[in-house]
C-alpha cells in the first residue's frame, strides 16, 4: 500500500498514558495492516481533508496501530478532536506508515533523547531494541512524573533488558531539578554510537547544535514542529508542469507548489505544510528543487528525486513532477 492511500480503523482501546496524553488502539475495520518499522507515524484524518500525523509508539504489529495524542488546546484543533470526540468504536480514516526517522538496527549502540511527547516515535524504537537483544540509553525529559507518558513501560522495558537497556528521567519541574545536560550525554556514550532525539523545538536544536560535530548518518532527529517559519514566499515565480496530467501552473513568491495546485482542482494529501512530515512527498520528473523541508537527508536532497511541495520551490524556471 502505498503511503497516500487511505484505509480505515476501528478504535478498540483508549488509555490515559500521562495528565494530557491519551493513547488510541486501531484495529482495522478489514484485512490486514500495513507493515512498519519503529520510528514511523501515519496520519489520521480529523476533518474533511485534514490530516494530523501521530508516531506509531507499539511493536511492529500487523493486527494494530497504538498511536498516542498530547492534547493541545492552542493547537490547530486535531488533538482536540481527538480527545474530545473519538471514542471507542469510533471509525477513523487513516494513511498508510512513512518513515523518515528509522532506527538504525546495525548501530553499536542507541541513545534517544525524549522530550515529552516526543517520547512517542522512541517508544517504538526501544521496543524493537529489546526486540533484537541490543544495547540502549533513553533519556526521557519532561517537567514531571505525572506528565511522561508511558514512564511505566519504559521502566518495564529498562529493567526487563539490564543492564543492555538504561533509563535516565529528567524531570526539571521538580524542586531543585536541572534540566539535561546534553554535553554529558555526548561525553558519556561509545564513539559508534547512533543518536536520536524528539521533543519540542528548544530540545530539538539544542540537540542538533551539541551532536554537530558527530557525522551526520549517526544524528537522527524528529520535528514534530518546524523549527522556523516555513519561507514558501521567498524567491521567484516557476512554473510547475504536471507530467501524468497534462497540466501546467505558475507558482508566484508567496504561493506553495501545494496551494497552487488545490486552488486549481489538482488533490494532494497534505498535512503539517511546515515541510515536517512527509506526506506531500512527489517525485521529481525534471529541474532542480529548492529543497526547504525538515524530512530529507542531505544525500535525499542531493539526488532530487523527490520533494515536500508544501515549502520547497525551484532553483530555476520550471519543475516537471509525477502527478
Amino acid at each position: 500500500m502505498k503511503s497516500s492511500e487511505t484505509f480505515e480503523v476501528e478504535v478498540r482501546g483508549i488509555r490515559i498514558e500521562a495528565e494530557t496524553v491519551r493513547s488510541f488502539e486501531l484495529w482495522p475495520v478489514s484485512g490486514e495492516l500495513p507493515a512498519f518499522t519503529a520510528g514511523a507515524h501515519i496520519g489520521v484524518q480529523v476533518s474533511p481533508g485534514v490530516i494530523r500525523q501521530y508516531s506509531l509508539t507499539n511493536a511492529l504489529e500487523r493486527h494494530r496501530y497504538v498511536i498516542a495524542v498530547h492534547r493541545d488546546a492552542g493547537g490547530a484543533g486535531g488533538s482536540m478532536y481527538m480527545h474530545d470526540s473519538v471514542t471507542l468504536g469510533s471509525r477513523l480514516t487513516v494513511t498508510a506508515p512513512l518513515n523518515h526517522f528509522p532506527l538504525n538496527e546495525a548501530a553499536a549502540h542507541s541513545v534517544l533523547v525524549a522530550g515529552g511527547i516526543g517520547v512517542t516515535p522512541l517508544l517504538s524504537m526501544v521496543r524493537r531494541l529489546c526486540e533484537l537483544g541490543l544495547s540502549w540509553d533513553f533519556y526521557y525529559c519532561a517537567r514531571v512524573p505525572a506528565r511522561a507518558a508511558f514512564l511505566r513501560e519504559l521502566e518495564e522495558l529498562a529493567t526487563a533488558s539490564y543492564p543492555k537497556g538504561r533509563l535516565h528521567c529528567v524531570f526539571d519541574g521538580e524542586p531543585g531539578a536541572t534540566s539535561l545536560n546534553l554535553d554529558d550525554v555526548l561525553a558519556g556514550h561509545r564513539s559508534d554510537s547512533d543518536f536520536y532525539c524528539c521533543g519540542p523545538v528548544p530540545l530539538m536544536d539544542a540537540f542538533s547544535a551539541t551532536f554537530a560535530g558527530l557525522p551526520p548518518e549517526r544524528v537522527h532527529v524528529e520535528y514534530f514542529k518546524a523549527p522556523a517559519a516555513a519561507t514558501v514566499g521567498e524567491g521567484a515565480a516557476f512554473t510547475v508542469r504536471l507530467s501524468r496530467q497534462g497540466k501546467t501552473f505558475v507558482v508566484p513568491p508567496n504561493r506553495s507548489i501545494l496551494d497552487v495546485l488545490k486552488e486549481n482542482g489538482v488533490p494532494m494529501l497534505s498535512s503539517c505544510q511546515q515541510g515536517i512530515c512527509g506526506t506531500c512527498e512527489t517525485r521529481v520528473v525534471e529541474g532542480v528543487p529548492d529543497h526547504r523541508d525538515h524530512v530529507l537527508t542531505p544525500e535525499e536532497r542531493a539526488s532530487n528525486q523527490t520533494m515536500m511541495i508544501c515549502v520547497s520551490r525551484c532553483k530555476g524556471e520550471a519543475l516537471t513532477l509525477d502527478i
